[in-house]
């Protein structure tokens, strides 16, 4: 049987008194503190109050042993006692005078595995102002690291790091933040390896939320450097529930797609991507007039700005994709002779003229359902320069974008199981990008060493070699694995290897067969 709410002085509240948010109550359970916050938010922003923070304790103190059932949920719950007031308590000083009495407290549960709320007084003995609201609320600050302190946050954001600053942030978050420690500490092994790293760390301003980290390795900076000309931007993975990884590929000589820039961000962060493309240009300046296309995935649509940041680039989508995204959206309009429209769209991505273009375009104005000429027309039609063929950067030529993005991923995997913590995020792609300096540096003492690395982190089948798909020239193809001829054991060949500036390199049969590919 649930106890009563309590209101100011512990008694039991009134019928009507917490009836208008009675959708926060007492023994309302929350296994994640990611569960919670999203809660609070919503409940906060449905009833227009203010809370603050009036106390809390870790889970895990870094002073005391840590209890058997803590730390694996030291990173989910993160507290064992939380207590929240209203922002008008009188409680701190130079605070409101009002000594609104609403607080709402949780607490470890019984079973340690969940955070009950054990006090809810709703009531405010004030007038709920909606312009106050609007002015003060932040959602995600219950989400905020409690050992680095606002100004510390409002400060470093969007500036590169430097190693005593990550040691001084380390040093906040002692004993009051463990996954912002744990993160910090990976951060602080990539400056001790790697001293010419870039890295940024972006916070919710006056709150210390973070919202994303940028990283380009000494290695990932010097392949930009010196392969600028085409450059490509994707979603390449989803962390968790809150974050993603973005991922920026260069083509290196060999026509392979190679990272020279990760950031992993907070779903739904406003202009995500210029702030991608200015901190790699900002960590490599030499690029700014250099970079000729981007071309970035079709949920990336936050690209007008760009230009800015590389005047001398063109922006463009992936034509395959941009086809996909419709031909779905087709299907879910469930529009009459989809075949037809398909075919239309196929014409219109590989308009040989604008002309031809705007012919397809009033042939599918005749064909399409409203609802689905309407979604073109808003959604593509605008900016078909960005993916239609007679716009395109270089015409008549395959975007090896989707090969790219799909070898990197495949990477990605070996070294990253979502849904994970940030720290362990960062430490997967660092262990990744160390391997390849590591591959580098094997490939050209001893090539056969290398390819048996590839193989141990199940990238290579047995006897084959990353190389030129089918001799085609034009870029990465994958796997180039054939049948060999009878007195072969290895039983497949291997293509030619190009190494990273374009000098061939020849490969031999089977095992033999080696190349920095990673």
């Amino acid at each position: 049987m649930k106890r009563p709410q309590v209101c100011n002085g512990g008694s039991p509240c009134p019928p009507t008194a917490c009836g208008t948010m009675g959708d926060l109550g007492l023994g309302q359970e929350f296994h994640t503190w990611h569960q919670f916050s999203s809660f609070f938010d919503d409940w906060c922003e449905k009833h227009k109050v203010l809370f603050i923070i009036a106390s809390l304790k870790p889970l895990i103190s870094l002073r005391q042993n840590p209890l058997h059932y803590q730390p694996s949920l030291a990173a989910t719950l993160r507290f064992r006692f939380v207590r929240l007031i209203c922002k008008h308590s009188g409680t701190y000083v130079g605070q409101s005078t009002i000594d609104c009495p609403a607080s709402i407290t949780l607490r470890l549960g019984p079973k340690k595995d969940r955070l009950v709320v054990i006090e809810a007084s709703l009531e405010h003995n004030h007038k709920l102002s909606e312009v106050e609201f609007t002015h003060y609320f932040k959602r995600h600050q219950l989400e905020a690291s409690m050992g680095l302190p606002i100004r510390i946050t409002n400060s470093v954001s969007k500036r590169f790091l430097a190693p005593d600053l990550i040691w001084n942030l380390e040093d906040y978050s002692k004993a009051k933040d463990k996954g912002m420690c744990e993160l910090l500490s990976q951060l602080d092994g990539l400056f001790k390896s790697d001293p010419g790293a870039k890295v940024k760390l972006v916070f919710q301003e006056d709150v210390a939320v973070l919202n994303s980290i940028f990283l380009a390795t000494s290695h990932m900076r010097g392949l930009v450097q010196r392969f600028p000309r085409c450059l490509y931007m994707d979603k390449a993975a989803c962390i968790n529930s809150e974050f993603e990884l973005y991922s920026v590929l260069c083509q290196d000589g060999n026509g392979r797609g190679r990272e020279c820039a990760y950031c992993v961000a907070r779903r739904g962060v406003p202009d995500l991507v210029i702030f991608i493309v200015a901190s790699l240009v900002q960590s490599v300046p030499d690029i700014k007039l250099k970079v000729k296309c981007l071309t970035v995935g079709v949920g990336i649509t936050d690209v007008d700005a760009v230009e800015e940041v590389l005047p001398c680039a063109r922006v463009q989508i992936c034509r395959l994709q941009v086809l996909e995204a419709l031909y779905r959206k087709a299907c879910e309009l469930a529009v009459s002779k989809e075949d037809k429209v398909r075919n239309l769209l196929h014409n219109m991505a590989n308009a040989s003229s604008p002309r031809v273009y705007s012919q397809y375009l009033s042939d599918l104005e005749d064909v399409a359902s409203l609802p689905f000429l309407q979604y073109y027309l808003e959604h593509w039609h605008h900016n078909k320069g960005m993916w239609a063929e007679c716009w395109a950067f270089e015409r008549n030529r395959d975007c090896p974008f989707l090969e790219h993005m799909s070898f990197h991923q495949q990477k990605l995997r070996s070294v990253l199981s979502p849904p994970l913590g940030l720290a362990a995020c960062v430490r997967g792609l660092l262990e990744l990008q160390a391997l390849r300096v590591e591959m580098a540096a094997l490939n050209e003492e001893r090539p056969l060493r290398a390819t048996w690395t590839h193989r141990a982190l199940g990238l290579l089948p047995q006897g084959c070699s990353w190389g030129w798909g089918g001799g085609d020239a034009r870029g990465w193809r994958g796997v180039n694995c054939l049948p060999v001829g009878p007195g072969h054991n290895s039983g497949w060949g291997c293509g030619p290897l190009d190494s990273e500036e374009g000098h061939g390199v020849p490969v031999g049969v089977g095992p033999g067969c080696g190349g920095d590919s990673l």
